[in-house]
């Protein structure tokens, strides 16, 4: 019997502490203000988290600007050497031979619109192409009877895009009836 009180006791107790441990386990009720606290802290975080993103991602924008931009130049540099040997060439002497000089103008700027094209520009030579005022600029019209109105009779300027994004439109004269 005694044995038996023992158990009952050791049984009660084990009760008690299992409803204890069971009070500290149940979620506690969260008053008001501590919910406002922990959300308003929630989109504080949110918040932050957000602007981080903008942060990194203009520096990455940024950082992939300056990578472009030194390739364009790298390729860049040595047309520029070119023209500054030439240059520097009409300087130190007196018998200019303008030939020469013209050939190698004409090779820098193959060498300038070669450059271009490895870089996905495109220059924009509409002669004889129906004026499009999305890449066209026009600057006069003239008269005459050897093209439809509307069609591309002279480039004073060519234009250039990248991937079919305009970078300057080409300056043209367009026809129309005489």
């Amino acid at each position: 019997m005694e044995e038996e009180k023992e158990d009952q006791e050791s049984n009660a107790e084990d009760k008690l502490e299992s409803n204890e441990t069971e009070a500290e386990d149940s979620p506690k009720e969260i008053s008001l203000e501590d919910k406002v606290k922990e959300l308003e802290d929630k989109i504080l975080r949110s918040a932050a988290e957000v602007e981080n993103i903008r942060k990194r991602s203009e520096k990455e924008r940024a950082e992939a600007y300056k990578i472009g931009i030194s390739l364009f130049v790298k390729d860049f540099v040595p047309v520029l050497d070119n023209i500054e040997r030439a240059l520097s060439t009409l300087k130190d002497t007196d018998d200019v031979n303008y030939e020469s000089f013209v050939e190698g103008i004409s090779a820098t700027e193959k060498d300038i619109i070669s450059l271009l094209e490895k870089h996905g520009i495109q220059q924009i030579n509409p002669i004889n192409e129906k004026f499009d005022p999305l890449f066209h600029e026009a600057l006069f019209e003239a008269e005459t009877d050897e093209h439809e109105p509307g069609f591309v009779t002279q480039v004073i300027e060519v234009g250039y895009a990248i991937d079919k994004r305009l970078i300057r439109a080409a300056k043209v004269g367009v026809s129309s009836k005489k």
